[in-house]
Formats: structure tokens, sequence, C-alpha cells
């Protein structure tokens, strides 16, 4: 609108200014010529010369005069502001400016706020898979990111797609219980990150008795790790024991009272203690979280492992995790503990690889609180890790995360579109700043008020300041349109990718499947915002 604005003054000045004042000088030259006393018209021709090299200076004045920033300078980011931040070279795929890419490829983070059906598929993580170089994960709840990048990934190093529900995809399998040391300093706190994976808090935080169901847990898989045989040592086997009648139970915490390893010692003889009602709720509170390991299918690809997670780092795998709509919500437990546990590994296995791993978690808030993501967005980036969270609007990640502002902070790329909800369109006005606009008051009297110069008029100018773009506009930007906000330059308004589109992805699938996602045709022009 600002623009707008100025346009409009300028062209006020050049075609009804201007014109005016030269017609009036015209009239006044006219009147001069027919004058026959010399005085008379040495005196109207320096009144006229005066007037006209005032007009001069005004005009000029009127061009010349910079915009002021006293109440905010946020502006778009240009082309070159583009190449200036390095968001050309390498890194993820974030959309289009000026007819590339728009690439990160700095350590940091990274959030999307994006509604279902909004194109996060063909725009975001089906790009970035097609042109990654280095380890992905990937949930992926429809398993069509599998079907259109399996095997581009494949050429790089191996693919495992958990798939228990799609006969048509060889699923790959992991026990968990591999992922404890046990025997090592670290087998304690390797149990604990599983029970707290699959003991999921109703709230921000784990109430008392999720938060002694995970402590029994914890006992019952380090007792499951170190001194059940290799057969039984699996998610079904904690399953089993926590099944077992009450007497049956009494002799797991018996024979976990005689273990060798002090914490399970611990944790039987502390359950034991307790009264027969807070025993009962705290083991009617596990039973209920992992009653998703009774499945056969989860059984199948849990009870044995095909791959280390910690080799996402040594060389390049790709692991994907593909759960029906439906089945989302029952399976939630499986999906936090592989998500929990890969990011995990990215800090057991120190290695520093040369292009990072990267996590496209879609859905985030689906999976619930998970502390290795929360407190990770701190530190993974150091280990060479990527995380991109997908949430459809800021309300889900309030209600989901209790450090949610500390996570929007962290996140060196924030990247908005197709948003629908005033709240994020709230915060996205916000992050986009303020900009100074010129506000024009006055008035005028006159015979002819269509005259500027051939009447009395008085102006006033004030400047006020505006959002570069306000929440009702953000919320009506072309379906084609994202906002991105990334750290080191100012805001962007750039282009959706649709990969199916993109020359540079033909070699990499020469048939493209068709998209379930409906995407609306590329306006060039909508709500008063031109086409990035």
């Amino acid at each position: 609108m600002g623009h707008l604005c100025l346009l409009w003054r300028l062209v006020r000045l050049v075609l009804v200014e201007l014109p005016i004042c030269l017609l009036i000088a015209a009239l006044i030259w006219t009147i001069i010529d027919n004058l026959t006393i010399g005085a008379d018209r040495l005196v109207v021709l320096g009144t006229t010369g005066a007037a006209a090299f005032a007009a001069i200076l005004f005009f000029a004045h009127r061009l010349s005069r910079k915009p002021s920033d006293a109440h905010g300078s946020a502006a778009f980011a240009t082309t070159g502001d583009i190449r200036s931040a390095g968001l050309r070279s390498r890194g993820v795929i974030l959309g289009r400016k000026g007819g590339r890419f728009i690439r990160f490829g700095r350590p940091g983070h990274l959030l999307t706020f994006a509604p279902t059906r909004s194109g996060k598929g063909v725009g975001v993580v089906i790009p970035n898979l097609l042109d990654h170089p280095g380890s992905v994960v990937v949930t992926d709840i429809k398993g069509e990111n599998y079907r259109i990048t399996a095997r581009h990934r494949g050429t790089l190093g191996p693919v495992h797609a958990f798939a228990p529900f799609d006969p048509g995809i060889e699923s790959a399998s992991y026990n968990a219980v591999d992922f404890i040391r046990a025997g090592t300093v670290n087998d304690v706190d390797d149990a604990r990150l599983i029970a707290e994976m699959v003991i999921a808090p109703e709230g921000h935080e784990p109430n008392h008795w999720e938060q002694e169901a995970r402590v029994l847990v914890t006992g019952l898989l380090l007792h499951i790790a170190l001194d059940m045989p290799p057969h039984r040592r699996n998610l079904r086997e904690l399953r089993v024991l926590l099944m077992r009648s009450r007497e049956k139970f009494d002799a797991v915490l018996a024979c976990m009272g005689d273990s060798k390893h002090p914490i399970v010692q611990r944790i039987a003889d502390g359950f034991s203690q307790k009264e027969a009602k807070e025993r009962s709720a705290v083991v009617s509170t596990a039973q209920t979280r992992t009653a998703v390991f009774d499945s056969p299918q989860l059984a199948a690809i849990t009870n044995h492992s095909t791959f280390r997670l910690e080799d996402l780092k040594n060389g390049v795998m790709s692991i994907f995790l593909i759960v029906p709509p439906e089945y989302a919500t029952v399976y939630q437990p499986f999906l936090r503990l592989m998500v929990g546990l890969t990011t995990a590994a990215m800090t057991r296995n120190k290695r520093v690889p040369r292009h990072p791993v990267l996590f496209l978690l879609d859905e985030l808030p689906t999976l619930g609180s998970m502390r290795p993501i929360e407190d990770g967005i701190g530190y993974l980036a150091g280990y060479g890790a990527h995380l991109w969270l997908f949430v459809q609007d800021l309300d889900q990640l309030q209600s989901t995360y209790r450090k949610w502002r500390s996570m929007i902070a962290n996140c060196a790329v924030r990247q908005a579109f197709n948003v629908q909800d005033s709240d994020t369109a709230q915060l996205l006005s916000a992050m986009l700043g303020k900009r100074t606009v010129p506000v024009t008051s006055g008035g005028k009297s006159g015979r002819l008020p269509f005259l500027t110069f051939a009447s009395t008029y008085s102006e006033h100018q004030s400047e006020i300041g505006r959002p570069l773009l306000a929440p009702s506009e953000i919320m009506l930007l072309p379906e084609s349109c994202q906002l991105l906000f990334v750290q080191g330059c100012r805001p962007i308004l750039a282009q959706k990718l649709r990969y199916f589109e993109e020359r540079a992805f033909d070699q990499r699938q020469p048939t493209w499947p068709v998209p379930t996602t409906k995407l609306a045709a590329v306006p060039s022009r909508r709500a008063g915002v031109a086409r990035p």
C-alpha cells in the first residue's frame, strides 16, 4: 500500500500539478506579451520567473525526499539480499524467488506453519528428499513421500521403510531394546529414554502416575536387556510382563530384586513397598500406554533389528516411518519411540557427517510432547542434524510444548504458507515488523478547487508505523506464495515449489505419480500482494 501511495503522489505531481503550473505560466506569459508598459512587463516577468523557480524547487524537494524509518524500516528481501545472505548456493530447498531456488545450508533447524492439504509434500518434503545428499528420517503418514522418492534415495544408500500395514512394502525392523547399552554406565539413561517415549504425557508434563509408570517400565526394560535370553529381549516381552497376574507379577519383581544391576533392584524394591491401590494404578497406566505392542504387525517389526541407528551418520541412509492416517493416533507410541531414538542417536555417534542428517517431521504435535525434540533444538545442530518441524498452526505448538516460544526462536528458518487462523497470522505479522508510512492531511479553498496552485492550499504530513503485512493480508496471500524468515536476512516473500514441475528433478524420477494434494492455479496478483 505504501508503494501505491508513493506512486499516486508521483502521478499527481507529473500529470496534474505540473501541467497546471505550466498552464498558469503560459497564461501569465500571454498577459506579459500583451503589456505595453515596459516597467510593468519587467515586474511581471520577474515575478513569473521567481514563481517558476520556486515551483522547480518545490517539485525537486518532493521528488528527492527520502522515506523516513522513524516507525520502522521493515521490507521484503530483494534478490540481492537473498544472494548476500548466502541463500543460493547449497543446502535444503525452501522455495523460489527470481527464478532460482532459495536454499539454507547453515547449521540450524527449521519450522513450518502449514495446514493440512496445503502442499507441504509437493512443495517442501518431496523436493528435499530428491535433492538432499545426506541421510533423512521422515514421518510419512500417507506413504506418498516414500513411493515417489524411494528409487532415488536408494541410489544414495540403504532405504528402511517401517510400513507394517502396507503389504506392498518390505518393512524394516528395529528392536528398541538393542538401543540399550546393557552393562555400561549408559544403560539406565537409555532405558529411561525408551520409557519416556512409550509413556507419553497427556499434557506438557507427565503426571504422577505417568512418572511412576516410566520408572517401572525403565526397570523392566533393564531387566529384559540384562537378564533375559536373546529371543525375549524385545518390547513384546515388556508387554507380556506387564500383563501378568498379580501373583506372577510379584514373582517378576522378586526376580528383579535378585538382579546384579543395582538400579533394577532399587526399582523392584521401591515398587514392592507401594500400597496395593497405588501399585494397581501405576501398572494400569503402563498397561494402557503399551497396549499398542499387542499388535502382531508391530511385533513383527520390533522384535529384531535390520540396521543400526548410529549408521545414519556413518553413511547415507533413509528411514521412512509409514503409518496410515486412521492408525496414526493408535500407533503414536511407536512413532514417538522411533523419532526419539533416532534423535538421541545423533549425540551417541560423535561423528559429524559431510551432509547433515535431515529430520522431516510432519504433524509433529500429533506425537505429543517430546523432550528429545524440545531440548534437541538447542544442541542437535552441533551434532550434524537438522530438524525440520511441521505444525498446522500456532495453537498446535502451544498446546503441545511448554517451551514453544523458545522452539520458535531457536529455529534458524521459519516458513509459513496458506495460513488460515488469526493467531498464527498475528505472530507472523509481528515477525515481519513495521514500516514507516507517510500520511498527508490538508485543506484548500478558492473558486477553482481542482487547481491546487490556483487556490489557497495547506498540507500537513506525518508518519505512522504500519505492519509490512497485516494479519488479514497474510491470510489472503495467494496459495502459490509463502513467507520465509531466515536468520541474517530480511523476510522473503517467495514462491512455493511443485516438484513435478521442476526440471532439476526430471532425471531423478522419470514418471511422476499423480499427487493427491490439489493445488490451485498460480495467480499473478491477489489481495494487493504481487506475485514473488
